[in-house]
């Protein structure tokens, strides 16, 4: 039988040596900034609905039990886009210790992030999210040594006066827990991201998601012995489903990023907040307030203005 070409280019690359840290450097298809559009709509509207799946099954299991079932059955689908086109190589990993650290914080901000979807409605929690580009502006001088205009600095102040008006100090203790849960989340997922920012100068961005995943997978299992809820078949295949869609859902948000910058494709990320309100609305009954919709809007502003700054 013939060994097919993307597999045939996979195994030689198993056999081969480790390279040298040089930066990857791959062709890049034409740009295309219509395709990534439509590309990453469609994948933000799918990881709306998965969101949704999250916010529900949230009332019944962990969130590490969550986690794990996300990142666990996410790996599959990648790896088999992965091996179908030929680009087994991209699994290449040349920072072993970057790759752990940056699965510790990505798995802890996804956790506290589901523990915001546990106490807040979707909207609200959507809108919490959107602060994490101004974190990493703000994290960028001290950390990376980047320089953040005045322009920049007055966005963040901005952005975080958006998410106090979206959470409302002192509207109730379990709604200040489920923010402080967001808003922690946001902002180890900013720390994240810079980390993710330094690993992509070597590591190719498909096998920094399938490493994460892999990685988190193995830290979540053993915390499933002190937590498990036992799942009924029909939470089990909606278990399953929700990781097998995440898998596929990360590609479609990472796919665009070959035809189109991040910069232009970031604000087609806020349609999110939409789907969020739709969803929060006919699934869980979620009717968005003025302050939600007022804060989201200035917390769009403030991130808008970033990008257009730079």
């Amino acid at each position: 039988m013939e060994t097919p070409e993307g597999l045939r280019r996979g195994l030689a690359w198993l056999r081969a040596m480790p390279g040298s840290a040089a930066p990857l450097v791959e062709p890049h298809p034409q740009p295309d900034l219509k395709r990534a559009v439509l590309i990453m709509l469609a994948g933000i509207a799918l990881f709306s609905v998965l969101n949704g799946v999250v916010k529900d099954q949230a009332q019944r299991f962990p969130v590490n039990q969550i986690t794990f079932f996300r990142n666990a059955f996410a790996l599959p689908p990648l790896l088999l886009i992965l091996l179908a086109g030929g680009k087994i190589h991209r699994l290449r990993m040349r920072q072993p210790m970057r790759h752990l650290t940056h699965a510790a914080t990505m798995t802890l901000s996804l956790m506290l992030a589901y523990l915001g979807f546990r106490l807040l409605p979707l909207a609200e929690t959507t809108a919490i999210s959107f602060i994490r580009p101004l974190i990493v502006t703000a994290l960028a001088a001290p950390l990376l040594g980047e320089r953040v205009t005045w322009i920049s600095w007055l966005a963040v102040l901005l952005g975080f006066a958006g998410v106090i008006i979206v959470v409302q100090p002192g509207a109730g203790e379990i709604i200040a827990i489920g923010a402080l849960c967001s808003l922690a989340g946001a902002f180890i997922g900013a720390l994240n991201t810079l980390q993710q920012r330094a690993l992509s100068l070597t590591d190719h961005t498909i096998g920094i998601a399938v490493w994460y995943m892999a990685i988190s997978s193995a830290m979540l299992l053993p915390t499933l012995f002190h937590s498990w809820v036992t799942p009924g078949l029909f939470d089990l295949l909606g278990l399953i489903g929700m990781g097998v869609a995440s898998g596929l859902c990360t590609y479609l948000v990472m796919r665009p990023l070959a035809y189109a910058g991040a910069a232009a494709l970031a604000p087609v990320q806020y349609t999110g907040l939409l789907w969020s309100i739709v969803i929060g609305y006919l699934w869980f009954g979620d009717v968005p307030g003025t302050a939600v919709l007022l804060g989201s809007a200035v917390v769009i502003a403030a991130t808008l203005l970033v990008l257009r700054r730079r």
